[in-house]
């Protein structure tokens, strides 16, 4: 079939998207109905294709008349080829197709694959168009640039670079020092090659630091000559640093200068801090230079210093005209209270604005602010509290992991008033539920659970919501120095056995609140929680008796997970005794291990230990079941680590004259243990039963 678009002359058309009247074509519809109303399509004869070729390309050369285009625009129109290609159709058919599409419009049914053919033809002339082909008077430009590899491009662009580098000031002085810094930067220089590369360095740059100071590259380089460099030399930088301390501080890359200069520099602290004074709860917030102020206040500073950049949380007022005299120490905000109560309130405010301000900023986890938070909540009102409450209920998990945010975690906690408080408390535990683990193992942060703990009244939220999630992982959390304390805290209390004084005089001070703002018994409120967890610590040290046991740290907290747990704990003393009841060669045999021999000691004694701490809520009797199981060794374990266990089985009312009686035979061999052993006073447990069997106990 032969095209139905002639190659056309170039043209101007105003808008190429569309034909030449203006006007979209509109698409081809079909018409819908029964195959019975219409007829096969009949193509008409050659001749009478070819002459309607020839009308449309006459058509598509002259063009159609638009209402809006003069007459002699040549035109083009694709519905003049496709109307002969309509197939026929019944006359109620048309009747009905003329209704839908309107009147004054021509109905037609085009053939797809001659409309495919007509548009792919009318866009590559479109293009032809755009492009300027087809244009008899145009001719083809050649292309001036010449052809490069991409070696060639690299090569000169590098050239460009280094041009541009070498306008900018002190580009020589920089690239001759980073050839130096490359090899004083490694870390297994000779004492004789760092002395040599410093004082290369400090040749290039001494009297220029100021320059360079804000470039990434020789920020860099300077760090290391304060890291590497010795006394002096990193003197004479500091020097030079300053008056430019409070502007490096806020740089990206200054900043961690000014952190070298506090870490390797005492010296130069104090001009630091001169720099930084007054501007503090700005600098605060600021996003670069609130990490200065953290690394000044927690890891460089002295007593007096830490005190002059908290002091400026409390106002320029306090700042101002609280200086000590020559020989006198800082007086502390209590102090300041007592000496001048009318300067409370004024100071209060100022640090409420401050640490709000603060808290929008995002700088919530920075120890400093930590520590004004805490003095806030210690001497605030009632409603001051409870609105810094109300600011940071959502936000704990960003300040629990130093000493000073934990105890406000702790305080918020407590305060929660009774009115909300279940709410409060809610958002409290949503808050920081996904990072209970990481909470559990961290120094401070395990202390807020213990008091979670002991305000909180809804037990049902709290075992689900925290001790459900703290049950995943109660293997990893009963081996670790700070986890175990948090199942501790729920089996005995605040034993000072686990718990040291300081900790517990903590979790008092927090009694005289939560006597206003909870309402169950604390009583209650434990033996709920315990009974919540027992079933998942019963199970562990069933299926893990093993692994525990042997633990220095989770030794302990099996122990007294079978004392004081609530449950059937038959299973999990029955795996005990089979660890007991193993082959006695066996490599770190449970009864010649220091740590599980205690704990078979002590489940020996719980049913009549003196100690209330040592002595089981229930009755285990698991001193017959562990004889049962060392009987066939008994001689064997009385002469080595096992002895204490055997002298516990011989003090018990159950297994003491049954003990004895295996023993009587065997004193000889007792005495020799008890005489010729490795330590110098004998084995103490063989010593202990030969004085049992001479007075016939």
């Amino acid at each position: 079939m032969p095209k139905t678009v002639a190659k056309m002359a170039p043209v101007e058309i105003k808008n190429k998207r569309k034909l030449s009247t203006g006007k979209a074509n509109p698409p081809a519809k079909r018409i819908k109905g029964n195959k019975s109303e219409f007829k096969a399509i009949k193509r008409k004869e050659p001749e009478a294709e070819n002459e309607n070729q020839e009308n449309d390309e006459d058509k598509l050369g002259a063009g159609e008349e638009d209402e809006n285009e003069p007459n002699d625009k040549p035109k083009t129109n694709l519905s003049s080829h496709i109307t002969s290609w309509a197939p026929l159709q019944t006359e109620d058919s048309k009747e009905a197709h003329q209704m839908k599409i309107g009147p004054g419009r021509k109905a037609y049914k085009p053939n797809s694959d001659i409309i495919r053919e007509a548009e792919k033809n009318q866009e590559n002339n479109e293009d032809m168009l755009d492009a300027g082909e087809g244009d008899e008077n145009q001719e083809e430009k050649p292309n001036d640039k010449p052809k490069t590899n991409s070696k060639e491009a690299h090569q000169k662009q590098k050239e460009i670079r280094a041009e541009r580098k070498a306008h900018k000031p002190n580009s020589d002085m920089i690239h001759e020092a980073k050839k130096v810094w490359e090899k004083l930067r490694l870390n297994d220089l000779k004492l004789e090659e760092k002395r040599q590369f410093m004082e290369e360095m400090m040749a290039l740059i001494q009297g220029r630091v100021q320059d360079v100071i804000f470039k990434h590259d020789a920020s860099r380089m300077i760090q290391t000559c304060l890291k590497k460099g010795n006394i002096k030399q990193r003197n004479v930088i500091a020097e030079e640093l300053k008056g430019k301390y409070l502007e490096l501080s806020k740089s990206m890359y200054g900043k961690f200068l000014v952190m070298k200069v506090l870490e390797h520099c005492p010296k130069y602290r104090d001009p630091v801090l001169k720099e930084l004074r007054t501007k503090v709860p700005r600098l605060v917030r600021h996003r670069e230079a609130s990490h200065v102020i953290e690394a000044f206040f927690a890891q460089f500073s002295t007593a007096a210093q830490r005190f002059a950049l908290i002091s400026e949380f409390y106002g320029p007022e306090f700042t101002l005209f609280n200086k000590p005299a020559k020989g006198q120490t800082q007086q502390t905000l209590e102090e300041v209270f007592q000496a001048q109560p009318e300067k409370k309130d004024g100071i209060l405010k100022h640090l409420s604005e401050t640490l709000t301000g603060t808290l929008d900023k995002g700088t919530l986890g920075h120890s400093i602010v930590h520590r004004a938070l805490l003095e806030y909540l210690t001497y605030a009102d009632e409603k001051g509290v409870q609105n810094m409450v109300d600011l940071l209920k959502e936000q704990l998990q960003e300040i629990i992991h130093t000493k000073e945010g934990a105890q406000v975690a702790m305080l918020c906690l407590s305060y929660a008033t009774a009115k909300v408080s279940d709410l409060d408390r809610k958002l409290m535990i949503k808050s920081i539920k996904p990072f209970l683990t990481k909470i559990c193992n961290d120094e401070y942060g395990h202390l807020v659970l213990l008091r979670l703990f002991d305000v909180v009244d809804d037990t049902v939220l709290v075992g689900k919501a925290v001790l459900g999630e703290i049950s995943k992982t109660l293997e990893d959390l009963v081996k670790d120095k700070f986890g175990r304390r948090v199942i501790l805290y729920l089996l005995v209390g605040r034993n000072t056995k686990y718990f040291f004084q300081e900790t517990v005089k903590l979790l008092v001070s927090g009694d005289e609140i939560r006597a206003k703002t909870s309402k169950k018994e604390p009583e209650i409120r434990s033996k709920e929680l315990l009974a919540s967890i027992s079933p998942a610590l019963i199970t562990m040290v069933k299926e893990k008796a093993g692994i525990l046991i042997r633990d220095k740290l989770a030794s302990q907290v099996v122990k007294e997970i079978m004392l004081h747990a609530i449950g059937n704990k038959t299973d999990a003393l029955k795996a005990i005794g089979r660890l007991v009841g193993e082959d006695p060669e066996k490599d770190n045999h449970v009864m010649e291990d220091s740590f599980a021999n205690r704990v078979i000691k002590a489940l020996v004694h719980a049913d009549h230990a003196k100690d209330a701490d040592e002595k089981a809520v229930e009755p285990l009797e698991a001193g017959p079941l562990i004889l049962e199981q060392v009987k066939p060794h008994l001689l064997r374990y009385a002469t080595n680590w096992g002895s204490f266990v055997i002298v516990a089985l011989a003090e018990e009312p159950e297994t003491k004259s049954e003990v004895l009686k295996l023993l009587k035979s065997h004193v000889e061999a007792l005495e020799k243990a008890a005489a010729d052993s490795k330590e110098e006073k004998g084995n103490n447990g063989a010593k202990l039963l030969v004085k049992m069997l001479q007075d016939g106990k």
